[in-house]
């Protein structure tokens, strides 16, 4: 199947299309609010700032539903090649040529893609449809006039904090339940869950074909505490299925693990669970690996006035320095555009200072960096006083 690194390559490009609306989004508004910021009270035309405004408002909807189109159609092939993987496997790929599976399985299991592929970008358009795009803007403008209007003599200061909450939130998916989420963020979280239900599904679909009566977790370094136990184990499809709903369960090989609450390749999970026959397979991992695996998880670091982090948690905190420098970064390119030097410097004091504690992170835990997490298109830096 693709592997992490493959899938999240090919979901940056996808999420690249709308980031580069979400960046047009913030310029907008913060060019806008400058421009709004070099008039008077008696040069202010409320009716003209809101026909330019209405104007910027469609353009932003029309790039919007232009990049969707785009990420939908980079999505199809993806999804496509996550259920032709499952074939070229090598820990199948032999039984499958001795043992093809039938023309109708193979159109059933195409049409399967077809309908996740459907369902995922009915999702995103959703999404895009209900992206907040007007009211951040109008809140955004009318707090503007209204400093000027009423003579706020600082007017910059007034509106930094507008300013750097348009550029940290980005563009919002709006859901009816009044819950926001970046867009970003959103639509990741779609395409992954949509990719891997495609690789599950026709794994599974091929582990029913090949008569084969088990599955062997995928494993990768540096797990998270629920399904490290159990990653790289092979177990007996009766014994997956109680896995799944939280049971106890048992591997091949007579170990016994504790249910937990979040099923395997669901929730933000990377695991995959390949068709594994008892009969002919040979398990990918060792119980020997998998053990010093474990250990070098919980060796234990320091970070700061932090002891005994797992290499798993300091994973997790470089992943949210990438995603919190990466809101600086859009916080700085909005202060550019409207104008406010001193914005700009805050944003990139957060930067460097995120960026030392990335690097201290990865020096004391031993993992790579990221660094191209971190990038974002239009952002240049500027040097601050330390």
């Amino acid at each position: 199947m693709l592997t992490q690194k493959e899938l999240d390559a090919a979901v940056r490009k996808m999420i690249a299309n709308l980031d580069e609306v979400n960046l047009y989004f913030i310029q907008k508004i913060a060019a806008q609010i400058k421009k709004i910021g070099e008039m008077n009270p008696t040069s202010i035309h409320r009716y003209a700032i809101m026909l330019e405004m209405g104007a910027d408002i469609a353009d932003i909807s029309g790039k919007l539903q232009a990049a969707t189109r785009l990420t939908q159609q980079q999505m199809a092939v993806v999804y496509n090649a996550a259920l032709q993987d499952n074939f070229t496997d090598p820990r199948f790929k032999a039984a499958l040529a001795a043992h093809p599976l039938p023309r109708e399985e193979n159109q059933r299991l195409v049409q399967y893609t077809r309908n996740i592929a459907a369902q995922t970008s009915g999702a995103l358009q959703n999404l895009s449809n209900t992206t907040a795009i007007s009211v951040p803007y109008q809140q955004a403008i009318d707090k503007a006039i209204l400093s000027v209007s009423t003579g706020m003599t600082d007017y910059k200061s007034a509106m930094r904090q507008t300013i750097k909450d348009i550029g940290w939130a980005g563009m919002q998916v709006q859901y009816a339940s009044g819950y926001h989420r970046r867009l970003d963020t959103a639509a990741r979280q779609n395409i992954i869950d949509g990719a891997c239900q495609i690789a599950q599904h026709s794994a599974d679909e091929i582990g029913k074909a090949l008569g084969y009566d088990a599955v062997e977790l995928s494993a990768h370094l540096n797990s998270a505490p629920d399904h490290e136990p159990v990653q790289g184990h092979v177990f007996l499809l009766a014994e997956y299925a109680k896995m799944q709903a939280g049971m106890a369960c048992v591997d091949v090989d007579g170990h016994h693990f504790a249910g937990f609450k979040r099923p395997i390749g669901e929730w933000n999970c990377g695991h995959f669970a390949a068709p594994f026959s008892t009969e002919y397979s040979v398990r990918k991992y060792s119980d020997h690996q998998l053990a010093a695996w474990i250990t070098s998880n919980h060796a234990g670091v320091t970070i700061g006035n932090k002891e005994g982090l797992t290499l798993y948690q300091c994973s997790q905190m470089m992943r949210k320095i990438e995603t919190d420098t990466r809101r600086w970064k859009d916080v700085a390119i909005a202060a550019r555009a409207a104008g406010d030097d001193d914005l700009r410097r805050e944003a990139q004091q957060h930067i460097n200072t995120l960026s030392a504690r990335y690097n201290l992170i990865a020096k004391q835990s031993g993992l790579s960096q990221r660094r191209d997490r971190m990038a974002v298109d239009g952002f240049s830096a500027i040097k601050v006083s330390a």
